[in-house]
């Protein structure tokens, strides 16, 4: 009887573990990650474009909430990035979804500054996927 309850057990746990994140999700995120910031370095709307959901929510430092749209329409406007640089990296998954969090310093050609970053990532048909974001400044 225990067994059988066992067997029970892990027959319908089996589709819950379908489909997790594995180490090679954990690269593609990073991967997407860097092809994104290379994008916003670039002034490159379309690749930022395919990377972002289209619900996403995405918080700044200065406490200013963009959509998707929003996003893509500063791309080439009022902020010009010359360079973004990760100083740390923490990974976590939970099943089809990768937190990202890291120390980032943000370049422009007037300014530089340093933010937490935590960005939230969720796999789609089409891919790897930003759904949320959210910077805080600090010091």
């Amino acid at each position: 009887m225990k067994l059988l309850s066992f067997s029970l057990l892990v027959a319908l746990a089996i589709p819950a573990f379908a489909g997790l994140a594995t180490p090679s999700d954990e690269k593609a995120v990073l991967a997407a990650e860097k092809q994104f910031n290379d994008a916003m370095v670039k002034s490159d709307p379309a690749t930022v474009g395919k990377l972002l959901a289209d619900d996403l929510s995405y918080f700044h430092s200065n406490g200013a909430i963009e959509t998707k749209a929003d996003v893509l329409k500063g791309i080439t406007g009022k902020i010009k990035y010359t360079a973004i640089k990760f100083e740390t990296t923490n990974v976590r998954e939970y099943g089809n979804t990768v937190i990202t969090t890291h120390n980032v310093m943000f370049v422009t050609p007037t300014v530089s500054h340093h933010v937490l970053l935590t960005t939230v990532w969720a796999k789609q048909a089409s891919g790897w996927q930003m759904v949320a974001r959210q910077a805080t400044q600090l010091p």
